[in-house]
């Protein structure tokens, strides 16, 4: 498989004309004392009803027939990359590259106190997300130089559907990366705690055919 450029800013994947079906799924709630937190790439648990949500997801997306379940080594994503798993059959490839963004020094931190405290770190951020990394954490071209192999390793054949799951904002520069957005543009993708979306790896390049949506059937 040919691997294309992941540094260029804003540029369009040609994708693999594998004809494969990808699925990113946003993990679910996580605990009530980590709500309001930028807690990045913390390893945080799911609140009671973030595990309710999981199972619900796995089952719904167990319908189909996947081919492998590719996760992030943080629980709240491993949980549901593991149910999905199980409910499926599908073999779990477990990776660290999936793992949310690094917040740097801006981890831990309520985000009321971050927006009061740093209000010009988060402007920057938010406007050129790509490149800034003034929090001494990872930068969206970072996530993306780690996430893009990881699911690249997964389409090395045609087959069935490919779930990953994992975090916002991988969600987000893999999408990104797939359709030719610019990085602080990336920002209006919305996708909640549970949401999904499809991309489609076709003859013409990648398609995005479902936008946060709860069923693969929505």
């Amino acid at each position: 498989m040919i691997s294309h450029d992941l540094s260029l800013r804003g540029a369009r994947h040609p994708g693999y004309a594998t004809g494969g079906d990808v699925w990113l799924l946003r993990h679910a709630q996580v605990h009530e004392r980590f709500e309001g937190i930028a807690y990045g790439s913390l390893d945080v648990p799911l609140s009671a009803q973030g595990e309710i949500e999981t199972a619900e997801t796995a089952r719904r997306f167990a319908r189909l027939p996947l081919r492998a379940v590719l996760s992030s080594t943080l629980a709240r994503a491993r949980a549901l990359g593991e149910a999905l798993a199980s409910a499926s059959g599908a073999p779990l490839i477990a990776s660290r590259e999936l793992r949310e963004i690094d917040r740097g020094v801006w981890q831990g931190m309520a985000v009321p106190e971050l927006l009061e405290t740093r209000p010009d770190e988060v402007a920057a951020f938010y406007a050129d997300p790509w490149s800034w990394n003034g929090h001494g954490g990872e930068t969206d071209r970072d996530v993306l130089a780690r996430a893009w192999p990881a699911l690249e390793s997964a389409l090395a054949q045609r087959g069935p559907p490919i779930a990953v799951a994992t975090h916002y904002n991988v969600i987000r520069a893999l999408l990104g990366r797939a359709l030719g957005l610019d990085p602080a543009a990336t920002f209006r993708l919305r996708v909640d705690l549970g949401g999904a979306c499809l991309l489609c790896d076709t003859d013409a390049g990648w398609e995005l055919r479902r936008l946060n949506v709860r069923s693969p059937i929505d």
